[in-house]
């Protein structure tokens, strides 16, 4: 492998901080229902170093039969009263993020060891039975030119009771 091939490579990254209930816990519904849409929020951006990196993309990397991901949307905290970890699409309480302003395909700038204003959710629609959690919270980011991939511990649960 050439040098220059090898400097394109995505490397695995260690720049996040997980931070947020996901990292230690399970967002979930109680009684997800089937054809009902529903968001989880990433764990926040938390840049643990001291130089600033660009979030370019996330997705899960566990998603279960019976879920299928229609998007990752971008909000920001002013525009959303806050880090909204969950939402039911259709709901208004807490907030309809039908009704927020999506900044998702921008990218997010994350300075040295601050919380980016703006966060990202995954929205799931609900196709048949759920028998696993959701997880895996993988974040493509890039610092001094370089590409990196890191995943976050999250668990998002779809009981279907």
């Amino acid at each position: 492998m050439s040098a220059c091939a090898s400097s394109n490579a995505v490397r695995e990254g260690t720049a996040l901080r997980a931070t947020g209930p996901q990292a230690v816990g399970v967002l979930g519904f109680p009684h997800a229902q089937v054809g009902k849409s529903y968001r989880f929020a990433f764990p926040p951006f938390v840049n643990g170093t001291g130089t600033k990196l660009v979030v370019e993309s996330v997705k899960l990397t566990q998603v279960p039969k019976g879920a299928r991901v229609i998007g990752y949307p971008v909000y920001s905290v002013d525009e959303t009263d806050g880090y909204m970890l969950d939402s039911q699409v259709g709901l208004k309480y807490p907030r309809d993020m039908t009704k927020v302003p999506n900044h998702a395909g921008k990218p997010i700038t994350v300075d040295p060891h601050k919380k980016s204003d703006l966060y990202a959710m995954v929205e799931v629609h609900v196709t048949g039975q759920v028998q696993h959690h959701l997880g895996g919270c993988q974040i493509t980011y890039t610092q001094k030119g370089r590409k990196y991939r890191q995943t976050l511990r999250c668990d998002f649960a779809l009981d279907m009771k």
